[in-house]
């Protein structure tokens, strides 16, 4: 995990969140606006992360052959198994911004349920 990375982009996500506030609300910062807008940021940041990080994406792969297979011959010759599909498909994933993106995405969470408690009270 490179530590630069990681301020670069919360520094991304928070820009973004300002941007977002900005184009929303306007210029009224309330604790109520700026909790929604971190959370909503930070949501659309984990959640991507988070399949990123698991690789559940393969799990639409066998779907996806189905499909293609039922449809086109020519998929057929090139893809005789499901196994010759699953190993040209098959990506590992070697950098760690994903890591940071959940590190990062998940203190923008953190801080916009905070700050929902907050002016709550």
């Amino acid at each position: 995990m490179k530590i630069f990375r990681l301020i670069l982009i919360f520094i991304s996500l928070l820009l973004i969140a300002v941007l977002l506030h900005l184009w929303i609300y306007g210029s009224t910062l309330t604790s109520t606006n700026a909790s929604n807008v971190l959370f909503v940021v930070g949501m659309i940041t984990f959640l991507p992360t988070i399949i990123a990080m698991t690789q559940s994406y393969k799990v639409f792969q066998g779907f996806n052959y189905a499909f293609r297979s039922f449809l086109s011959t020519a998929f057929r010759q090139t893809y005789p198994k499901f196994s010759d599909y699953k190993n040209e498909k098959d990506v590992t994933i070697k950098t760690t911004i994903f890591l940071e993106m959940f590190i990062a995405s998940s203190i923008l969470v953190v801080a916009g349920i905070i700050l929902s408690v907050v002016a709550l009270r």
